[in-house]
């Protein structure tokens, strides 16, 4: 299942780069908040690194960020002020927005009936729908039930990203 995962995934990302195209990538909530957590485990170092990378590559424009109104919608929940201000300047740098629609209404309840729930299926939904190449999260669960179904987005945590992104 790996394997075909990969092949889909550098299959995509060959016919993005093919038409010239930035690779677009969907960030997960929680990678946006990532440099803010305890840095004092090493997972999240590590992470908080590669989410820093990740933000480079979108200000130079290699990748495409896609943001969301599931984005919007949690950041304005966020109660830690500079967090919601610093989140909402990188979302400034996404090149598409992903707005509700019928048709992510439909895809999350599919995603849904495969196991991840709620506002993880209306993220995933959103990437699916944006053709992202990509679907960043930190969640280990979400990566964990996404390998079994059979989707064309490659889900990787920020680690992950960059050491494919760095390959290329």
């Amino acid at each position: 299942m790996e394997a075909e995962s990969s092949k889909a995934e550098r299959s995509q990302v060959k016919r993005e780069r093919a038409k010239g195209k930035n690779l677009k990538c969907y960030l997960d909530m929680c990678v946006f908040n990532r440099p803010f957590d305890d840095q004092s485990d090493l997972r999240v170092k590590l992470e908080t690194v590669a989410c820093q990378m990740i933000f480079e590559k979108i200000q130079k424009k290699e990748v495409e960020l896609v943001w969301s109104f599931m984005l919007e919608f949690e950041n304005e929940l966020n109660p830690f002020t500079e967090r919601k201000s610093e989140i909402a300047l990188l979302s400034r740098l996404a090149g598409h927005i992903v707005e509700p629609s019928q048709d992510i209404l439909a895809k999350a309840e599919e995603v849904e009936q495969c196991g991840i729930k709620g506002n993880d299926a209306v993220h995933l939904a959103c990437a699916l729908i944006s053709d992202c190449g990509y679907f960043v999260t930190c969640d280990d669960r979400i990566i964990q039930r996404s390998e079994s179904l059979d989707l064309r987005i490659f889900v990787c945590n920020p680690l992950e990203f960059i050491r494919k992104e760095v390959k290329k």
